[in-house]
């Protein structure tokens, strides 16, 4: 049997043209394509997957730091009590995400009406609290002088479930500053006589 015969059994469309007809056969070129763009697709397709996660969690620490200034700026004092109270509502707020990977500090900053705004009193739920005095930069025209404002922060250690094909982990943050509803200065009762409430 010739190899043209051959040829012709296998692809009626090589018939006539031998070898050369090889050329012209275009089964398969559809599965190739696939094959290239594939993981392009499929990067593309978990890249999605993360942004939308992402902006969830985003949404969910903004909502927590708005709630937790809020509620701060309602008092006209706060206590120890009060202030553990707050950290457990927002603990509660960030879910379904856990609220372990989360850390949150609420400050009174005031302006004496020297314009240098400073540290009234601060707490802090697994970071650092300011210390009472220190100098904060805040953006123009948020404090009036003289006056107070509540600076609420959280920040968010995201751990992406993707980890194998993108970044593990990113860093969420955010920061309200709200003026006191009833008070000009809210101020912070403490027992014992520490200046600062629980920091973890």
């Amino acid at each position: 049997m010739s190899v043209k015969s051959i040829l012709s059994r296998l692809n009626p469309r090589l018939k006539w043209r031998g070898v050369r007809g090889i050329r012209y056969n275009e089964e398969g070129v559809s599965a190739v394509e696939f094959a290239l763009i594939a993981p392009v697709l499929i990067l593309i397709y978990l890249g999605a997957v993360e942004l939308s996660l992402l902006m969830r969690v985003d949404r969910r620490v903004t909502s927590t730091t708005a709630s937790l200034g809020d509620l701060t700026a309602r008092l006209a004092t706060v206590t120890d009590d009060d202030m553990k109270e707050m950290f457990a509502a927002a603990e509660v707020m960030m879910q379904p995400y856990d609220a372990k990977s989360a850390t949150m500090r609420l400050s009174s900053i005031v302006d004496k009406g020297d314009g240098k705004p400073v540290v009234d009193w601060s707490d802090s739920y697994m970071m650092t609290a300011y210390a009472k005095g220190a100098s904060i930069d805040l953006p123009d025209g948020i404090v009036s002088t003289p006056g107070s404002i509540i600076m609420a922060e959280v920040v968010y250690e995201h751990d992406s479930k993707l980890g194998g094909f993108l970044k593990s982990s990113r860093t969420i943050s955010d920061k309200f500053y709200l003026r006191p509803r009833r008070v000009d200065e809210i101020t912070r009762v403490t027992k014992g006589g520490s200046p600062f409430g629980p920091t973890s």
